[in-house]
């Protein structure tokens, strides 16, 4: 290899990242940047990776937490500058000599283990697991309250899966008052039992209700910024939606309360796993984690859960009763149960089999996050793998996640329609990239209205066939031989749900006469339905206080659960009619989760 310093570019998530590689006596001994713009989030993976290449002269390193993007770019810029070298890049394939901590198993008591070499320990009073919206509620909260707290975020960044978050639910507000909005508390919480059945523990809502209010207020004095005070483009029976400016936690929430905890005193580690708990006669007694890729044993007389849930775990989904075969993850990759299993190594109560996911049906082969009117039902019709129809297609006028709660219990769903169908109710579709599609743009630009666009899609989309998932035919039996349904139950389905139509009454399951559109006209169309699920709520047993409870609901000493990593109110079902009450759950969570904790501190002092 031939010595010089070398500049490359890595690839970064909006724009190239220049670096400079520097390399002595056959080894790469520095990559650093070569350029002023550069953010602190690329800075600090920059650091890390340059670490992990230089200490191990190999390019078989892992990626830093939440900025897999950059990091490869820094490889591939690292292998790069050894090819400009003349160098072998095959001597830099060695994989990196590492400890490694906890491993899963199934029971999960690797999760509750020593690693067996710790490089650093630190004291604190509180430690809080994540820095999304119920982390950095629980975080500030701490600072007000003088407690000596760090916060541990997986990511490279703070936010989580609350940078998307639009806003949060609030009864009886102050902006409300003078929007001229009033209704009472319990009407909130009475919609909210009525919708789940009365399957949850009102409490926990009776509470949620009545701290909203205190806890909005709160939020405005640390900094917080909120837009308005509506129904949610009218789909809430109450307008209970406080929108944070910009219609997102990345503007309004999460810069405002990182910046907060700072000033309160609270230390925020990035790019920091926590890897396990340190348990001991059954009391908490801190974590262990990895911070600047040094494994550390974090001391503490509390430790709070807030770290975003299970939703990217696919084993945890299945162990849910989804079926995830087609399932699309569009949540934060780092949301991966690991708060869930070392409270269950714990010994906490188990309520992953009647969490809550944010779920909803897809095609594969048409855009995602927009023109959602005939992909959620409404007026189309849906069958099962026996072309037999099972469900009253416009549930989601009652409640959004229930259009795909059906699906839960059967093989497979399809979507069955017409072209005049499809341009009709989806107009508002657009065409999307995929990179646009993850990012969810366009999904609120609801005045969008294009027929000849929507068929266009419909064609390109048929053509390109994505997931082999969408198809057309001239004629119903046709259409059945495409996907393998009983031609003869298909076709006598179809006639069926058409005579209802002309009827205008739904014989077997009532839908409302206004979704009652016929299917009579080709070409036919045919979509299977998966399921695109966001974030996972719940899976961790705990109290009203917000203490993780064992299956007796005795408290686990030091150890509590906020944000949705617990979210006891909802079982089975996400409400989500009443707009965010899950954002105003990971608020009052994280709140009076450090009270909790700060009187268990007080206690055993």
């Amino acid at each position: 290899m031939k010595d010089g310093n070398y500049s490359e570019k890595a690839k970064g998530v909006d724009r190239p990242l220049n670096v400079n590689v520097k390399i002595r006596d056959g080894k790469i001994q520095e990559i650093t940047n070569s350029s002023n713009d550069i953010s602190d989030l690329e800075k600090s993976t920059l650091e890390k990776m340059s670490k992990r290449i230089i200490n191990n002269q190999s390019l078989s390193v892992d990626a830093v937490s939440g900025a897999t993007v950059s990091s490869k770019g820094i490889i591939s810029a690292a292998k790069q500058a050894i090819i400009d070298s003349g160098g072998d890049v095959d001597r830099f394939a060695k994989k990196e000599s590492k400890t490694k901590v906890n491993a899963d198993n199934e029971n999960y008591n690797n999760w509750i283990k020593a690693p067996k070499r710790i490089e650093k320990e630190i004291d604190t009073d509180l430690v809080i697991v994540g820095s999304g919206i119920s982390g950095l509620s629980a975080a500030v909260q701490a600072g007000n309250d003088g407690i000596n707290t760090i916060v541990l975020e997986k990511n490279g960044f703070v936010g989580g899966n609350g940078s998307g978050v639009e806003g949060m639910m609030g009864a009886e507000t102050k902006m409300q008052k003078e929007a001229g909005i009033t209704f009472k508390r319990e009407e909130v919480v009475k919609n909210e039992l009525e919708t789940i059945q009365y399957q949850a523990d009102g409490s926990f809502w009776v509470d949620l209700v009545n701290h909203t209010a205190d806890n909005i207020d709160w939020l405005i004095k640390q900094g917080v910024q909120f837009d308005r005070v509506d129904d949610y483009h009218h789909t809430c029976p109450l307008p209970t939606f406080h929108w944070f400016k910009g219609g997102r936690g990345a503007i309004g929430y999460v810069p405002f309360m990182k910046k907060r905890a700072e000033e309160l005193g609270v230390k925020i580690y990035l790019s920091s796993p926590v890897t396990g708990l340190n348990i001991e006669d059954k009391i908490v007694k801190g974590v262990y984690t990895v911070i600047d890729d040094k494994v550390t044993k974090v001391n503490a007389k509390a430790v709070i859960f807030a770290s975003g849930g299970f939703g990217q775990n696919k084993e945890l989904i299945k162990k849910e009763g989804w079926n995830t075969d087609n399932m699309l993850f569009v949540g934060m990759t780092g949301s991966t149960g690991d708060a869930y299993r070392m409270a269950r190594a714990a010994g906490a109560k188990d309520t992953l089999s009647t969490s809550a996911p944010l779920i909803t049906n897809f095609v594969q082969a048409l855009p995602l996050g927009n023109g959602r009117d005939l992909l959620a039902g409404g007026p189309a019709l849906w069958v099962n793998q026996d072309g037999v129809r099972f469900t009253d297609e416009s549930i989601t006028d009652r409640n959004a996640i229930l259009q795909s709660q059906p699906f839960k219990y059967i093989k497979n769903g399809y979507l069955v329609f017409s072209r005049d169908m499809f341009a009709k109710y989806e107009d508002n579709i657009q065409d999307l990239s995929e990179e646009e599609q993850k990012s969810m743009k366009g999904i609120d630009e609801m005045n969008h209205h294009d027929s000849k666009q929507a068929l266009s899609i419909l064609d390109k989309s048929v053509k390109t066939n994505k997931g082999n998932s969408l198809f057309e035919a001239s004629t119903l039996e046709e259409l059945a031989e495409k996907v393998g349904l009983p031609k003869d139950n298909l076709v006598n389905e179809i006639k069926k749900y058409n005579d209802f139509c002309k009827l205008g009454e739904d014989k077997e399951f009532s839908k409302d006469k206004k979704y009652l559109v016929p299917i009579e006209k080709g070409p036919y169309y045919i979509a299977r339905l998966d399921q695109s699920l966001a974030i996972s709520i719940g899976g961790i047993g705990e109290n009203r206080h917000f203490e993780v409870v064992d299956d007796n609901w005795n408290k686990i000493p030091g150890l509590y659960s906020a944000g949705i990593d617990s979210a006891m109110q909802y079982n089975n079902i996400y409400t989500i009619n009443l707009g965010g009450s899950c954002c105003a759950h990971c608020v009052n969570s994280g709140r009076y989760s450090v009270k909790s904790a700060e009187d268990y501190i007080s206690s055993n002092k």
